[in-house]
């Protein structure tokens, strides 16, 4: 049994291998060639063809057509010049309201000033005082027990209960 899957294994790899299409690089070779020369002859009838085209056109025009084309640039040109010179016209105005606007508007400053500084010295300074507002507790005061009033890092007034924890006063009258 062993001999005759040998022989078969090997009757096949033979039968595969001499059916086999053989490569053959060569009529590749000169069909890429032959490819190559097509492509440039190609081109070169597409370059023809422009220059011929081009020659076409340029012999179509008539001298009639070139001063026509000749006329519309020069009148380009003018229309070009014309804006120009509208816009310098118009920068020059605006310059002039800028100078007066910027006179006006110095002097409506200026009035502004004058009109604050008046009504500043007209007032005299008083501090507001809300009428619950009670004079900062003194060092000297005692807590409801007794305990000795402190003030704090931000000026509160405080007193350490019986429990150790600290007890604010307020300035408030209750």
């Amino acid at each position: 049994m062993k001999k005759s899957a040998v022989w078969l294994t090997l009757l096949l790899g033979v039968l595969v291998a001499f059916t086999a299409p053989a490569q053959d690089t060569k009529p590749k070779k000169e069909k890429a060639k032959k490819e190559k020369a097509d492509a440039k002859a190609d081109k070169k009838a597409a370059k023809e063809d422009k220059k011929e085209a081009k020659a076409d056109k340029k012999a179509a025009k008539t001298d009639a057509e070139k001063e026509a084309a000749k006329a519309d640039k020069a009148a380009a040109k003018a229309d070009k010049k014309a804006a120009k010179d509208n816009k310098k016209e118009a920068a020059d105005k605006a310059d002039k309201n800028d100078a007066e606007s910027a006179v006006t508007k110095a002097d409506k400053k200026a009035a502004k000033a004058e009109k604050k500084t008046d009504k500043v010295a007209s007032k005299p300074e008083t501090k507001a005082t809300p009428a619950d507002y009670k004079a900062p507790v003194d060092r000297s005061m005692k807590g409801p027990n007794g305990e000795q009033v402190m003030t704090g890092p931000r000026g509160g007034k405080y007193y350490i209960n019986k429990n150790g924890n600290k007890t604010y006063l307020s300035s408030l009258k209750d």
